[in-house]
């Protein structure tokens, strides 16, 4: 069975985005488990089931892909997923047709939290 993590699964190869999101949830005490590979963070989802799930479009494979592989396991399905994309009309149709979010870049500190669903309360971004 399954341990669950309550922090956030961050799958990023970008060591300065894994430093801002591990700074911006430390505000509120919210752990950050990160790998740079897809397949290191998948053998993780075996024994881990997080409260969230981001995946940076850096990945060193197709990040839509590992969203869809994530969906298809049952107790993964109603954990929230992102996907950290650039602003393209096509890496938001992609998201979409996978039926995952996406959060375009940057990264904001506002942006980060709505998509945890927490108050950014005077977030300067």
């Amino acid at each position: 069975m399954a341990a669950d993590y309550p922090g956030l699964l961050l799958l990023s190869r970008n060591e300065a985005l894994r430093a801002y999101v591990d700074l911006v949830l430390s505000d509120r005490n919210i752990p950050v488990r990160h790998f740079d590979l897809a397949r290191e963070g998948l053998f993780w989802l075996v024994d881990h089931t997080p409260r969230y799930i981001l995946l940076d479009e850096d990945l060193d494979v197709d990040p839509f892909s590992v969203a869809a592989r994530i969906r298809h396991v049952k107790r993964l399905k109603e954990v929230p997923l992102a996907v950290l994309i650039s602003p393209s009309e096509r890496l938001r149709t992609t998201a979409e047709v996978v039926r995952v979010s996406s959060i375009e870049k940057p990264l904001t500190r506002e942006k980060l939290l709505r998509f945890l669903g927490l108050n950014p309360e005077g977030s300067l971004g």
